[in-house]
């Protein structure tokens, strides 16, 4: 999956529960005196901030058409001749090393029977035990963590969920990276100094340090996914009107096959209504002008969105498990052929993706549709790893782990860590990249040691330059005009203690009038309801950050 709704439905059904107060009590112990429950400790206001990380880009091979600074990514069409060493030291001391990340693929294959794996921790030099969580599961396992603190795996993974008390746990019981990549320490880590300053700067400060290294992802946020096959075969162009996108939509449903499908977890928060909202020119989650922020939920372009969202239900134009089924099998409806469209992360434009529709359509993405489209920018990352306190030695040891882990395209070691051992996972035929049928099994998404490390993106698809080509191209169409949101990276005490509670007021809301329980007019109330929540108060302190922090 890879985006920001994953998992939210459950975590935020489980906050309301009673998960915050299982949590708050240990987190608040360990942080003393300088944290609360609304998270005040953890704010960058009248800190000294420590200087991000300084960027010296890897060279890399030269692209078959260049990206840009709107988020465009390099093309690769065929994969580079001759690759760079990006690691020349050795990584590791022999010792073992525990982390903790989410997966969205089926469990790895063990360790012992895993030559992928192997590989991996040969090339490293550590023995590497990674405990692999299920997306659905992942908010009650980081909550149920978080509330023991003990026992803390080396490495932990936070993507962007909005956890109870994270940022809290954070500053209490993870390394403060600050001293080793801070500015020019960054140096030390080569290829950590090639990730993009954005994806710092989306992952943000806590108390005015750096407690994380992100996992970088494209700018585009959550994507309208299509089967160009059918759409081409309906006679559906890849660029609408919103009247021809709701007719394309509902030309596609018929019988038991629907235009378009979402899944339970996007109705935890945005991730609904994100392609909708961009493509009616909606501001991205937040606007700020003259210092304030403003909320997009009160906007004329996202209630019309929500509006086109509840035409495309009535016109049963989405498949009707959308509120109930899960991502993973949503995303089977799509790649094989009973949806003809899906809201997915960018990240999901991928071999894995490829491989799974196994040339049954030719895949692309869908064009914004409004008449002044604004598409939505993520955040620039999806999520980051955080390391348990330990001695200073230590902490440069699952540092190294992590550079040697984000290695750019065209190095050995992305090689290694994307396509497994050549021979064995993959070969190379014709200029590319060709895998085998033992990848199918051990790969970077059964075991996803890029939720350790992660290379910048590029735009390669080995095996499939066409859609690469296309990608490129809605990349140059679309990006130019995108925005991002202006609250990315910063800190909210509210926003902490309030975002479950406001999320699932939110996806709720968004849910009930698509789904034809509550009439449109019912948005204000459900606005007002967020706002009184903290919605309005996260906005003030939202303002005082951003003032602080320029």
């Amino acid at each position: 999956m890879d985006n920001t709704a994953i998992g939210r439905r459950g975590l935020l059904r489980m906050a309301g529960a009673g998960a915050l107060g299982l949590a708050a009590a240990p987190l608040l112990s360990s942080c003393g005196g300088g944290a609360s429950t609304s998270g005040g400790g953890v704010s960058n206001a009248g800190k000294q901030l420590v200087p991000w990380p300084a960027y010296v880009p890897f060279a890399g091979p030269k692209p078959d058409a260049p990206g840009d600074d709107t988020g465009v990514q390099n093309l690769y069409l065929k994969y580079p001749e001759t690759l760079a060493q990006s690691v020349n030291d050795t990584v590791g001391d022999g010792s073992k090393v525990t982390a903790l990340v989410v997966t969205f693929g089926p469990p790895p294959t063990p360790v012992t029977q895993n030559r992928y794996w192997q590989a991996i921790n040969k090339a490293l030099n550590v023995d590497l035990q990674v405990t692999v969580v299920p997306d659905p599961e992942y908010g009650q396992k980081m909550t149920t963590l978080m509330a023991s603190g003990s026992d803390l795996p080396d490495i932990i993974m936070f993507t962007n969920l909005a956890l109870p008390h994270s940022l809290e746990f954070i500053q209490a019981q993870c390394a403060d990276l600050s001293e080793f990549v801070g500015g020019d320490a960054v140096k030390q880590f080569p290829n950590l100094a090639n990730i993009p300053p954005y994806a710092w700067k989306g992952m943000g400060r806590i108390n005015g340090r750096i407690y994380g290294i992100p996992l970088e992802r494209p700018t585009p946020a959550n994507s309208l996914f299509v089967n160009r096959t059918a759409m081409n075969e309906a006679g559906i162009p890849k660029t609408w009107t919103t009247e021809q996108y709701l007719d394309a939509m509902k030309e596609l449903s018929s019988g038991r096959k629907w235009g378009l499908g979402w899944y339970k977890t996007l109705f935890g928060g945005l991730g609904s209504i994100t392609f909708h909202a961009g493509s009616l020119g909606a501001p991205n989650t937040w606007s700020l002008s003259n210092g304030q922020f403003a909320t997009t939920l009160a906007t004329p372009q996202f209630e019309e969105a929500l509006g086109l969202m509840r035409k495309l239900v009535e016109a049963r134009s989405v498949h009707p498990d959308s509120l109930t089924v899960s991502s993973t099998d949503m995303q089977t409806y799509f790649h094989n052929g009973t949806v003809a469209s899906i809201q997915d992360g960018f990240g999901s434009m991928s071999l894995t993706t490829l491989t799974k529709i196994n040339k049954r359509y030719e895949l692309d993405l869908g064009y914004p549709y409004g008449p002044s489209p604004t598409p939505w920018q993520g955040a620039g990352m999806f999520g980051y790893v955080t390391f348990k306190k330990a001695p200073a030695d230590r902490i440069k040891l699952l540092l190294r782990i992590s550079d040697y882990l984000s290695a750019p395209f065209g190095t050995k070691e992305y090689e290694l860590a994307n396509y497994g051992v050549e021979g064995v996972h993959f070969t190379k035929e014709d200029g590319g990249i060709k895998t085998l049928d033992l990848f199918q099994t051990e790969n970077n998404n059964t075991l996803p040691f890029r939720y350790i490390g992660t290379a910048p993106s590029v735009l390669y698809l080995p095996g499939y330059p066409e859609t690469a080509q296309a990608t490129h191209d809605w990349q140059k169409a679309t990006l130019p005009r995108s925005i991002p949101n202006p609250a990315n990276g910063l800190r909210s005490a509210s926003q902490v203690s309030k975002g479950a509670q406001m999320g699932q007021i939110m996806g709720d809301g968004i849910a009930a009038i698509t789904f034809g329980r509550k009439p449109l007019s019912a948005w204000k109330d459900v606005v007002t309801q967020w706002r009184n929540a903290g919605g309005d108060r996260v906005a003030e302190e939202l303002a005082k950050e951003h003032a602080a922090t320029q």
